[in-house]
């Protein structure tokens, strides 16, 4: 008997020194450090402070591609950043101006005005409220202290009634995870916009996060058959529960989603142009952007 369970104990210690799987590092061929862009093994990624990586992969039955960037907030903070009208610029150019080593692009926004169609707050200033039209989508807010930030359901039918304590604030949705548990959407629990926008597959955007508060921004390219098939809501969903992501919100996808960092430089495709490369950045007015500490 004490032979069997000096067994079982040295198999539950290998067992516990074994890595967490992880869907994203696992299945990621290059994995780079955030702040210097070195090659990492996918044990190394799981210790450093951030890292990025592109996975080609076969997922609901479809060729995925999803970008990533992850990094934990005690070495990194994150912020809004705003350019509207005149001031907005492609992804990449925002986060290059404001000195970022990450980021991307952020929540919804008038494509001809370039201004914000959802609430933001930045640097203490209200810059607009959440339109209307945006309401079937728009459920949830990433609000932003000095250290840190968390992601949180929110009626933004209203001015977001925790605004006035927060010094950036940004809306945007659906929620994807709250607090472990999966949010489901269908067509009966939806106003509008079912089939084009939840049920259909497109480019992704969105911001997960782990207990721990890791982070993690992803982009998952679409539109481009054999490729990049993209995902509808539910399985942009699954992929969080995959993650085993506690908290995770959409933000503005389709032609805006772009994921950028310093040394990698536009990781997926974005479509914009119609093209599948790096060169389809469309102009945004927002973005959140990723600096070290």
């Amino acid at each position: 008997m004490k032979k069997y369970l000096t067994l079982l104990l040295a198999a539950v210690a290998v067992l516990s020194c074994q890595p967490k799987a992880n869907f994203l590092l696992d299945n990621c061929p290059e994995i780079h450090d955030l702040e210097s862009g070195a090659l990492l093994t996918p044990r190394q990624a799981r210790k450093a402070p951030g890292c990025y990586g592109v996975v080609h992969t076969w997922l609901f039955d479809s060729q995925q591609t999803i970008s990533f960037v992850r990094y934990r907030p005690e070495s990194f903070s994150t912020t809004i950043v705003t350019a509207e009208r005149e001031d907005a610029d492609s992804t990449s150019a925002l986060c290059l101006a404001s000195g970022a080593l990450a980021g991307i692009n952020g929540s919804y926004f008038n494509v001809n005005e370039l201004i914000t169609t959802c609430f933001i707050k930045d640097d203490g200033q209200i810059i607009g409220e959440t339109s209307p039209s945006e309401y079937f989508r728009t459920n949830g807010v990433i609000t932003f202290s000095e250290t840190d930030f968390s992601i949180d359901p929110c009626d933004t039918a209203a001015v977001y009634a925790g605004a006035d304590a927060s010094w950036e604030v940004i809306a945007s949705g659906p929620i994807l995870i709250d607090e472990g548990e999966r949010i489901t959407y269908t067509d009966s629990t939806v106003v509008s916009g079912w089939k084009r926008f939840y049920a259909r597959r497109h480019p992704r955007t969105l911001v997960g996060r782990e207990a721990d508060g890791t982070t993690w921004l992803v982009v998952v390219d679409g539109r481009v058959k054999d490729q990049a098939e993209g995902m509808s809501i539910e399985e942009l969903t699954v992929l969080g529960e995959m993650m085993s992501w506690r908290d995770a919100i959409n933000l503005d996808g389709g032609g805006s989603s772009t994921l950028w960092t310093l040394h990698g430089d536009v990781l997926n495709n974005p479509v914009d142009n119609h093209r599948y490369d790096s060169d389809g950045e469309r102009i945004v007015p927002n973005i959140l952007a990723v600096s070290a500490l």
